[in-house]
């Protein structure tokens, strides 16, 4: 009897260097001038439908919101939009701002790689990309660090107008930001949370009790998170009234959970509880729980349990320390192996949190916590800071003991339209990160100052017909053309400013909000160190991995196949609930 072979699933594919260059080319292209639309005071507005049903499309300036919205029906040019797009998403993840900068120039750096490689035959695209690197290393990155202005007591007005720079010129929102991180004494770990509230356009800043943490879905749950997310116009999970149970270990099964979870869930379906939402927090859990608990989450009726990983740092058993921190502000007991979690009973579960709120890379505990279990811990962590081995371990300490006493600035944002409050959310948020990178690690003159020195600075040390002369000195140039394009000027103007700004010895920035040159001190412009930094980091990074690509392997999309599988998700929303569930949320908001 002779049988067929199954064969595996067929794919389409692509070696002629000309037609990846090609692909690579047009797409960064159109991603660029996209995403580069929405740079500076002249940037504009892009809209994106939403892609639930019920939940109103969204109105925004922010540049990652905007890349990772696009797609393409072309596979080539889509799995090049999913690689390029980490660009933009590392350099929020790290600064929170200059995403729109690390684009542009990615792409800047491809066209230059391309043209350089194609007049010149013989180099080869890794020598090319090592040597750009190189320089990165040796050259760009120290002479920003040669640049930089630390933030002091004496010159804490930088950082308004940091915030005003990442809020496109909304002084109003920037005096908020600032008062928020007033009302946290400027602590580099510092947290604001953003509130959207209907109403007369404005801001309110409110300090409340809580507790920051610096990990969010995109480590603790991986590619299951979106399974989580219950509140799709802020990309965020949002619990009320949450309960913790906290363990000291890994959870690869739930056997010895059940007892309390069982408990937990009886006594809220019979009316004894007010409690339907749990954190569970460990040092990691197995992708075989993760399911479990993301099925358990799409079923309305049962128990929210969302897990989260205990964050990481230098310090030997951080992630235990953690645990204790977080025990002394939720009053929840830590379960390990010195206290049996078979034997949990529901007081030891932490009670009296007002809130949870998990976003991609950071989580917020909201509640008024107990003034003695805090007091208890502030003591034990000023005796570890007192006893501390090395100075980086004392500014840790230090880091957690403000996390755990200075609370969190509540920052109220009014509009009155769904879509102008997405618009002022995303801006408020920009400015926040921005101010809180220039803290840690200072700032630059901004206006694409920078940018324009370091590609002077290279000009003057390398000659025409050289990598770095061809390939970065004019890229690093593209985003200051597209500030002043965006902002009205013709190309003879444009040309204009820019020999002055690249004239000898010149420092003058230009701001294109009141058409003047002028030192980055007289003009207010300056730009958070990091943003800068990993923008230019980033694009780098991207345009090495893109430059140097002999092939593309992608599979070929099938249009009915992919209706049918968003019928099946529209479907099991509907059947859960949690359609619905969403529709309401954006409707209630308030």
């Amino acid at each position: 009897m002779s049988s067929k072979k199954v064969k595996s699933s067929s794919k389409l594919f692509i070696s002629d260097k000309q037609k990846i260059r090609d692909y690579v080319l047009s797409t960064m292209n159109e991603v660029a001038e996209i995403v580069g639309s929405t740079l500076g005071p002249g940037g504009e507005n892009v809209l994106i439908e939403s892609d639930l049903h019920g939940i109103p499309s969204k109105n925004t300036k922010d540049g990652v919101t905007v890349f990772k919205s696009l797609g393409y029906v072309d596979p080539f040019k889509h799995v090049i939009v999913e690689q390029t797009r980490d660009v933009a998403g590392k350099t929020a993840a790290e600064a929170g701002d200059g995403t729109t900068t690390a684009t542009i120039l990615s792409n800047a750096f491809i066209n230059a790689l391309f043209a350089y490689t194609k007049a010149n035959k013989k180099a080869s695209p890794q020598r090319v990309a090592r040597e750009i690197k190189k320089c990165l290393k040796e050259e760009i990155l120290p002479f920003i660090e040669e640049n930089t202005i630390k933030i002091t007591p004496k010159n804490r007005k930088l950082l308004e107008q940091v915030a005003t720079i990442s809020a496109n010129g909304d002084i109003e929102m920037a005096k908020a930001v600032i008062e928020c991180f007033k009302k946290l004494e400027f602590g580099s770990s510092a947290h604001v949370t953003i509130q959207e509230l209907s109403g007369p356009e404005g801001y309110e800043v409110e300090l409340i009790e809580g507790l920051p943490i610096p990990i969010g879905y995109e480590e603790s749950i991986g590619k299951f998170g979106n399974a989580f997310i219950n509140d799709r116009g802020n990309q965020r999970c949002d619990l009320e009234s949450p309960i913790f149970l906290l363990y000291n270990g890994m959870v690869n099964d739930l056997v010895q959970f059940l007892p309390i979870l069982k408990l937990a869930g009886e006594l809220f379906h019979a009316g004894e509880s007010d409690y339907k939402n749990l954190v569970f927090v460990a040092h990691g859990f197995s992708e075989g729980i993760l399911t479990e608990l993301a099925m358990n989450f799409a079923n309305p009726s049962a128990l929210n349990i969302v897990p989260i990983k205990t964050p990481m740092d230098q310090i030997i058993n951080s992630q235990t320390e953690f645990l204790e921190d977080l025990a002394a502000f939720t009053g929840a007991k830590v379960f390990g192996m010195d206290n049996n979690v078979s034997n949990a009973e529901m007081d030891d579960l932490g009670h009296g949190m007002e809130r949870f709120e998990m976003y991609r890379f950071r989580s917020t505990v909201v509640g008024d916590s107990d003034p003695a279990l805090i007091e208890e811990r502030s003591e034990q962590l000023d005796q570890m800071i007192e006893n501390a081995e090395s100075k980086i371990e004392r500014i840790l300490l230090q880091e957690r003991l403000g996390k755990l006493t200075q609370g969190i600035a509540k920052l109220k944002v009014f509009a009155g339209s769904q879509g102008e409050l997405k618009e002022k959310h995303d801006r408020a948020e920009d400015a926040v990160c921005a101010v809180r990178a220039a803290i840690t690690d200072g700032a630059l003159p901004g206006g694409c100052r920078t940018l324009i020195d370091i590609s002077l600075m290279l000009a003057g040390k390398n000659k025409p017909g050289s990598v770095i002369f061809d390939v970065l000195v004019p890229a690093l140039i593209k985003p200051a053309e597209r500030l002043l394009t965006n902002a009205g000027y013709s190309d003879d103007e444009i040309e204009g400013i820019l020999s002055k700004l690249m004239g000898p010895k010149s420092k003058h920035c230009y701001d294109v909000n009141i058409h003047k040159f002028g030192t980055a001190k007289q003009l207010g412009l300056y730009d958070a160190r990091k943003a800068v930094e990993e923008a230019v980091v980033n694009a780098i990074g991207i345009a090495s991995v893109m430059g140097t690509m002999s092939g593309m392997v992608v599979y070929p999309r099938d249009n009915a196949l992919e209706l049918a599988e968003a019928q099946a998700e529209t479907e099991f929303r509907r059947v859960t609930g949690n359609a619905d569930k969403y529709t309401n949320e954006a409707n209630e908001r308030p």
